[in-house]
């Protein structure tokens, strides 16, 4: 008998569980016994833990697309904003510092000049990046590297002091020593890491159990520790997935014991911030993060008003 099951996102950001279902084998190497070889049940942390906690997160935009003819050489480019900020959130919530970058972003290894455009009495500076590709999504991939790299700065920035927990939104992109831990935590599966026999304990998972760790590594080489956690229960007609998340932290922080226990927090801790319902990504994008998201966006400036500002820009300059 057939059966359908739903994917609780909204339809215009895809699905949560957007892995290939097919016979592709992982693109990292994973080793599943890293904590134990007996994957038949959950692992169950106790009630979490309170303390300091920080929840690091990016938004970026694309402001205008660009082709951008270099001699006889066309290449694809884009003028975007990215905005980079933290939520802490310790018996109440505040948001913290935040970044606001912006660029010019060209492919092809071509690299234009600093842009900088009139707005609203001052101006708008657009720093200038290049990436290699000539793809159409090549410079949208070289935004979203420059935003990386700025939610990775601001991460180990935070994790400087000692007895707080950070949190980054999507892979982790800090990887240096720390005083505190850093976890990166994904929402959306976009790669199947284990095999059947250890990916069906994820679909068994309850509300802040997690899975055993694994190992994750390029050729052999050992680069991170993983697990997977739920946030809430499973409801009808979710797909057994729905509700899950990947965390990952970097292989150096400690031993596998000393990782396990962070697991077990962050396990516990998670569905205390699991995303409201009106959240379209809920409620894998958590709480604290969709309303950083929200005043990050603000805090670009109006869209259309930046967009007219570069029209205006280019238009003066082929005056």
């Amino acid at each position: 008998m057939l059966v359908l099951r739903a994917d609780p996102w909204m339809p215009e950001y895809g699905m949560g569980f957007d892995a290939p279902l097919g016979a592709d084998g992982p693109e990292a190497v994973a080793d599943p016994f890293v904590e134990t070889r007996d994957w038949s049940s959950p692992r169950s942390p106790g009630p979490p833990d309170p303390g300091p906690l920080w929840f690091v997160d990016g938004v970026r935009r694309v402001d205008l697309r660009l082709l951008a003819d270099d001699g006889d050489r066309r290449v694809p480019g884009l003028f975007g904003s990215f905005a980079v900020g933290s939520v802490r959130c310790d018996r109440r919530a505040a948001f913290g510092d935040h970044e606001v970058g912006r660029a010019i972003v060209l492919g092809g290894g071509v690299r234009a000049e600093a842009v900088e455009a009139p707005l609203a009495g001052g101006r708008v500076r657009f720093a200038p990046s290049t990436v290699p590709g000539e793809e159409p999504d090549a410079p949208l991939l070289g935004l979203q590297e420059l935003m990386r790299r700025a939610e990775g700065a601001t991460a180990a920035r935070l994790a400087a002091e000692e007895g707080t927990l950070v949190l980054a939104d999507g892979p982790l992109t800090f990887h240096g020593a720390s005083a505190a831990p850093v976890v990166g935590v994904v929402k959306r599966t976009a790669r199947r890491y284990l095999g059947p026999e250890h990916e069906a304990l994820v679909g068994r998972l309850g509300p802040g159990q997690r899975t055993p760790l694994f190992s994750l590594g390029e050729d052999e080489r050992v680069r991170r520790y993983s697990w997977y956690a739920r946030l809430v229960p499973l409801r009808l007609p979710w797909h057994d997935h729905a509700g899950i998340v990947r965390c990952e932290v970097r292989v150096g922080i400690g031993e596998p014991g000393h990782v396990a226990a962070l697991a077990d927090r962050v396990s516990a801790l998670l569905p205390t911030f699991a995303g409201r319902p009106t959240d379209p990504r809920a409620p894998q994008n958590l709480a604290p993060v969709g309303g950083l998201e929200a005043w990050l966006r603000h805090r670009m400036g109006h869209p259309g008003l930046v967009r007219r500002a570069l029209t205006d820009w280019l238009r003066g300059r082929e005056g």
